[in-house]
């Protein structure tokens, strides 16, 4: 396990490409952004750059995979005591401090999803079909690890192993729901075999991209609006959205980095703010923050419109 450095906090992971290390340097300046009281934010890599330099602390490995299955290294080297994880394609609209109470009970290892009996449909996989994992569960469980929870403990080791012994034999199961995301499926399996739950999932917990509709976003004002996968309207209490990579290519996440990174670069004076903003190839310089809003918003709208 890795040495504890804190007590609580925050980590990310961003494995092969370099444009991964950029989507987890816009993740941590949105939590910044949104927060007023920070805690240690850290990312797992497997290399310093300049945007593992923003991070609080840096985890070098030499066992990734450069896929999602690189999520259960958080098994290993998570370097605080409790640590909540976020997908590297997510942005801050609230303040992620809130995960530590939908985490306050939870189990060593956790996550937002849903905890299924037996004889309950809902879940990837019925016991039949996982041979002989399904003599060691009395339960089912379907989590969403784009968000998920690790306190440092033995149990992980023998939940990163019992992760170990599925991924073996994983091709022999039969998943009844089709999940591109073998490490959902795995610890799906494994929680259960290590009397560990998910946390109920609610809709203002997770905004996934694309099972959410009405998108109503600005990340500037920490505004988040939406109709969640269950058709239950969230107003105004969202707090973060998991874009997926693919739609971090897309019109609205762009706008909002670009948004957070000129507010970051903002230096104040007696008139209120100064930010340079691009506006074709020229830079403007917007001084007071009304004139501010006026402008990004009026881009804002005409962007929402194209991504929907």
């Amino acid at each position: 396990m890795q040495p504890i450095t804190a007590e609580k906090g925050f980590i990310t992971i961003a494995t092969g490409s370099k444009y991964y290390y950029q989507l987890a340097a816009n993740l941590l300046l949105s939590y910044r952004y949104q927060t007023a009281r920070p805690y240690p934010f850290a990312i797992i890599a497997e290399e310093e750059n300049e945007y593992t330099a923003l991070f609080d602390d840096v985890i070098i490995v030499k066992d990734a995979t450069r896929s999602f299955m690189d999520k259960l290294l958080l098994l290993k080297y998570c370097p605080y005591r409790e640590t909540v994880f976020f997908d590297a394609d997510i942005l801050a609209y609230g303040d992620l401090n809130r995960y530590w109470e939908i985490f306050s009970g939870a189990t060593d290892f956790s996550s937002v999803g849903k905890n299924y009996e037996l004889d309950q449909d809902g879940a990837w996989y019925d016991v039949e079909g996982i041979g002989e994992f399904g003599k060691e569960i009395s339960y089912k469980v379907q989590i969403h690890m784009g968000v998920c929870f690790v306190r440092q403990s033995e149990s992980l080791k023998k939940l990163y192993a019992d992760c170990e012994r599925i991924i073996d034999q994983y091709d022999s199961l039969t998943i009844k729901m089709y999940s591109s995301s073998k490490d959902e499926v795995t610890l799906g399996i494994a929680m259960p075999m290590n009397h560990m739950r998910v946390v109920d999932e609610k809709p203002e917990y997770v905004a996934a991209l694309p099972s959410i509709t009405g998108l109503k976003a600005d990340i500037l004002n920490g505004v988040l609006e939406y109709t969640s996968f269950w058709g239950t309207r969230v107003e105004n209490g969202g707090l973060l959205i998991h874009f997926g990579t693919e739609n971090t290519r897309e019109p609205l996440y762009r706008f909002e980095v670009e948004c957070l990174r000129h507010m970051a670069d903002k230096t104040t004076d007696t008139l209120g703010f100064r930010i340079r903003y691009r506006l074709g190839t020229r830079w403007i310089s917007l001084k007071t923050s009304s004139l501010c809003r006026r402008v990004l918003l009026r881009s804002r709208h005409a962007l929402q419109k194209i991504f929907r």
